[in-house]
């Protein structure tokens, strides 16, 4: 009996390098051919009486996100969107991961430009993207192939300098900047300075420049310029449950015509977001463009008018996690121009998120 159990004995600790080695393969191959992934479903509801549209729930998209590590390298991340009968490649791109104090960003990607253009759809503190950011760089930002480089300077504060260059590209629905020149010097570059300082233990500041230029297609110099400035409170001890964000914008979009700078759309806003509770939030925000276009802005044959427009927005958010959120939201914009000079809508947005998905942007 002794001998048959000290026989079984030597067999399993013989046998346990094995199996831990088996074990250890499975679980780095299945990391390798299982990225984090998770999905996000956006809904909305709107009710617009200036606007030639139905009322009603409706389907907005839905992003389907992916991450994994290539090597001791490299990261690959995707964000492909789904759409009423499309499907967007929205964000493919890789990341390095071992040089000291400068990030590699290669691919399809959001051009590091600006605070609320660095946000998907899903994120957007208020249901409707700034009316001066949809005109300059697009509702969604600047996203195009392209590498981008930041350098995390040695400045005694944190101060992170971005510089990119991309494919030329047209004007689009997303895209409002022409930098389509088919010229082979025509290389569109960016450059954006972010800087963030300590005002107290719970207070941060944040301040950012950017800049984003390219030939057009009529063979112009075209650019947007703007700037940025964020101040975020966040108690210690109560992190969960209060705190505010004050956030303000400015953006221009021009071009250099025959040597001289044309100013094109322009404008800005500022908001204010306090959490009341562990799942309650409020925001308000105000804003200005000029020389700009939105929806409501048409004359008496349905078609878009350029003018300037003031909005003024309230909501009430209800996030019961990071996985959901429902924000009931009111607006109303007055502009100089159109058929209808002003508007007044309510909307409803409705955000579920399962699986991993990437951090949002600070």
């Amino acid at each position: 009996m002794r001998l048959c159990a000290r026989t079984c004995l030597l067999a399993a600790l013989a046998l346990t390098p094995a199996l831990a080695s088996a074990q250890t393969q499975t679980t780095m191959f299945s990391n390798l051919v299982n990225p984090a992934i998770g999905i996000n479903a956006l809904f909305s509801a709107q009710a617009a009486p200036t606007l030639n549209q139905p009322y009603g729930p409706q389907f907005d998209e839905a992003e389907l996100s992916a991450i994994a590590v290539v090597d001791p390298y490299w990261t690959l991340s995707a964000n492909i969107v789904f759409l009423e009968g499309a499907v967007d490649p929205e964000e493919i791109w890789a990341r390095s991961t071992n040089i000291p104090s400068l990030q590699l960003k290669l691919g399809k990607l959001r051009g590091t430009f600006g605070k609320h253009p660095l946000l998907h759809p899903h994120a957007f503190p208020f249901v409707e993207a700034p009316i001066a950011v949809t005109n300059a760089i697009g509702e969604e930002g600047f996203k195009d192939a392209g590498l981008e480089a930041a350098w995390l300077t040695p400045l005694p504060w944190f101060a992170e300098l971005t510089g990119g260059v991309y494919h030329a590209l047209d004007v689009s629905d997303d895209n409002p900047l022409d930098f389509g020149s088919s010229r082979h010097d025509n290389l569109p570059f960016l450059g954006h300075f972010k800087n963030q300082f300590d005002v107290t233990g719970e207070t941060t500041l944040e301040a950012g420049a950017s800049y984003l230029q390219g030939r057009g297609t009529d063979d112009f110099v075209h650019s947007v310029v703007g700037a940025d400035l964020t101040v975020r409170n966040v108690p210690a001890k109560s992190s969960n449950r209060s705190g505010w964000i004050l956030q303000g914008e400015w953006l221009q979009k021009g071009a250099n015509i025959g040597g001289d700078y044309v100013a094109e759309q322009r404008g800005g806003y500022g908001s204010f977001q306090y959490r009341l509770s562990q799942v309650w939030w409020a925001g308000v925000r105000g804003e200005r463009a000029l020389d700009s276009t939105t929806d409501f802005m048409t004359d008496a044959f349905d078609s878009a008018v350029r003018g300037a427009v003031s909005r003024g927005t309230v909501n009430i958010a209800w996030v019961p996690s990071e996985f959901s959120c429902v924000r009931l939201e009111y607006s109303h914009a007055k502009a100089d121009v159109g058929a209808h000079p002003t508007d007044d809508r309510i909307l409803l947005q409705l955000s579920y998120t399962i699986g991993f998905h990437p951090a949002h942007a600070y």
